[in-house]
């Protein structure tokens, strides 16, 4: 159950982060300067680690994730 807990845990502070660096792109700060974190990948860092936990917990739910369990098998 704490795995279940951490991982969407993990999730939402993914998805909270995610919208802030989008609330955050293409503004500029109070003393027009450009801001010093790039928004943008912190936007694309965060829907690779919604992806990973949602991969994290089909495995968790039992579900059997990777290319040997793929349609086309192991290459």
């Amino acid at each position: 159950m704490l795995d279940w807990i951490i991982s969407l845990t993990i999730a939402a502070s993914f998805g909270w982060l995610g919208l802030h660096a989008h609330s955050k792109s293409g503004t500029i700060r109070k003393d027009e300067r450009p801001h010093l974190v790039p928004w943008g990948l912190v936007m694309i860092g965060c829907v690779f680690g919604i992806f990973l936990v949602v991969v994290h917990i089909l495995n968790m739910s039992g579900v059997e994730t990777g290319p040997e369990h793929g349609l086309l098998g192991r290459f």
